[in-house]
This record gives C-alpha cells, sequence and structure tokens, in this order.
C-alpha cells in the first residue's frame, strides 16, 4: 500500500530520497514512511508555527517539518553532537527552506531546562533513556497549547522483552503515559512505536 503512496505524494523527492539511501549505508535510524507521512498530516491539520526537535539524526524529519510547515514556521533541532549538526547543515543546504531552521548543539535535557521559549509541536526522537525526563520537563515549563510527538517508543522490539533493562524501562514509561495522561495521549502503531500527546 504505501508503494502506492509513493507513487502518487510528493513526499518523496529527491533530497528525501538522498537521505534515506545514506541512512541505509551509514546506518543511521530514521523515521519509518508510515510515521512520516503521520507527521505530514499532523503538520497539515495543526499548523505548528514553532517546531522543537530533540535529536537532530541526518536531518531527515528535520526536512520534513521545513518542507511541509508554513512559510512562517520556525524549527529548532538540537542535538549533543556538533558533528551531528554540522553534517545536517551540509545535507540540508540545498533546500529551499533550509532558513527555516536553527540548529542548536547541546544536551536535549539541558536545552528543555534552560529554555523559555514555548512551542507549538515539541518531537522527540533522542536519547531513549531520558523520555521520560523530557516529557516532564515539557509538561511542567511549557505554556499554551502544545503537543508532544515521541517516536522509537517499541525501541524496536526491546519493549516486548522483558529481560531487556533499556525496554522495560520504556515498557514501564509506555504504561504510565496512558494512566496518567486518559484523554490526552494515544499510542500510534505505526513505525517503531508512536506516541501522541496534547494539553487541550
Amino acid at each position: 500500500m504505501l508503494e502506492y503512496v509513493y507513487e502518487i505524494s510528493p513526499v518523496f523527492d529527491h533530497l528525501s530520497i538522498s537521505i534515506k539511501k545514506m541512512a541505509q549505508t551509514m546506518n543511521v535510524p530514521i523515521i519509518k514512511d508510515d510515521t512520516l507521512l503521520y507527521l505530514i498530516n499532523l503538520i497539515y491539520l495543526y499548523k505548528p508555527e514553532k517546531i522543537l526537535e530533540l535529536g537532530s539524526g541526518l536531518g531527515y524529519s528535520t526536512y520534513t517539518f521545513a518542507k511541509f510547515s508554513s512559510e512562517n514556521t520556525k524549527i529548532t533541532s538540537v542535538d549533543i553532537s556538533k558533528e551531528t549538526i554540522m553534517r545536517c547543515k551540509d545535507i540540508l543546504s540545498i533546500s529551499k527552506n533550509f532558513k527555516k531552521i536553527n540548529w542548536v548543539n547541546d544536551e536535549a535535557l539541558n536545552f528543555l531546562k534552560n529554555n523559555r521559549l514555548n512551542y507549538d509541536l515539541y518531537f522527540i526522537d533522542a536519547m531513549k533513556r531520558e523520555y521520560p525526563l523530557y516529557f516532564d520537563t515539557i509538561k511542567k515549563n511549557a505554556e499554551g497549547k502544545f503537543i508532544i510527538v515521541m517516536d522509537n517508543l517499541y525501541m524496536d522490539g526491546k519493549v516486548f522483552d522483558k529481560n531487556d533493562k533499556k525496554g522495560s524501562l520504556m515498557n514501564f514509561f509506555n504504561r504510565r503515559l496512558f494512566l496518567e495522561n486518559r484523554g490526552r495521549f494515544i499510542f500510534l502503531p505505526i513505525g517503531d512505536g508512536l506516541g501522541i500527546y496534547n494539553n487541550f
């Protein structure tokens, strides 16, 4: 079914396909295609003007946010690795939407604790063990209406392995999200597990 979407959709252009091939060659994880399509729909429906991305990777999701958001949208992408930031800048420099993006070299949690700006959409795709800290810090400090999107909640299947410590921690966090945020949190079984929280 996704092949049909590839055929009729403008989503997968030359740059996005290049990044996907690069990810395969370098063995760097990027968001799955069905997750990507959901994020695009979320952007179209919610129309965020300020987006915060934690974890830049190869700039694949960053590029998606920049390409499909409105002309006035500003995107801040935070990554702990200076090398990663430089690589993303190099990859996305040919995009006409490059100027929408502000790159920040910092630890995600440190940025959240010191940040005084509010965002409409928070996309969490950084260190998995710190997901609970990211989520709680955003909920505590952010003002106004916002959405938090969290990728990799399956942790590549580790949450199903009771003997995997990292997977067990994520499994506990997933269950906590449901228990503490009834009516505001949904878990979508797409990609590597996608969680969506809204405060409105």
